[in-house]
């Protein structure tokens, strides 16, 4: 990717992400940096994940390497969360409709996304600022999702169009019997 550059100084690994220094974490150094962890979370290698003090984790979550995570705005990843490789989640947006600057102005819009229980984003999926992705929802790969998303739904496409519903009388069913995937660590 273009916009990352790494650089190593001594015994340190620096990424610059737009010309901006980015200090890479081992996992042991970056949980404790979110605002809320659940267990069992496993960030994976080569993620660029900005302002993890606005981000809560719930329980049994796998974000997968390669995430590009900008939480300037406040994140909130439910239980049971899966996320394939090269997810990225932006939760602010330029101010591009500006009477006085373009193509944007200083001022940054913050806006929240909120991830809710057992839901799974196929790889490249791109979700961007002020979205809500409703329980047990399944985001295809290589979607780009510009819209709220409903409890259950199946959606793909570039914008995020919704294909088809779980079995939504299942779903509860697995629910309630706590029948969720556990990820192996090793």
């Amino acid at each position: 990717m273009l916009f990352l550059k790494k650089i190593k100084k001594g015994n340190k690994r620096i990424i610059y992400f737009y010309g901006f220094p980015i200090f890479h974490y081992s996992k042991k150094e970056l949980l404790p940096k979110f605002k809320k962890v659940g267990t069992g979370v496993d960030v994976q290698k080569n993620c660029c994940i900005f302002h993890p003090e606005n981000i809560e984790i719930g329980n049994n979550v796998r974000i997968a390497t390669g995430a590009l995570i900008e939480a300037m705005g406040k994140l909130i990843i439910g239980n049971n969360v899966i996320f394939g490789p090269d997810v990225t989640i932006w939760t602010a947006n330029h101010n591009y409709d500006t009477p006085d600057l373009l193509p944007y102005d200083e001022k940054v819009i913050y806006r929240p996304v909120k991830i809710e229980d057992n839901v799974w984003i196929g790889g490249k999926a791109i979700i961007l600022p002020g979205i809500t992705i409703h329980e047990g929802a399944v985001i295809g790969m290589g979607a780009v999702v510009t819209k709220d998303i409903p409890q259950g739904a199946v959606v793909g496409g570039n914008p995020a169009k919704i294909l088809k519903y779980r079995n939504l009388k299942q779903y509860e069913k697995l629910k309630q019997q706590q029948s969720f995937y556990i990820f192996s660590k090793k």
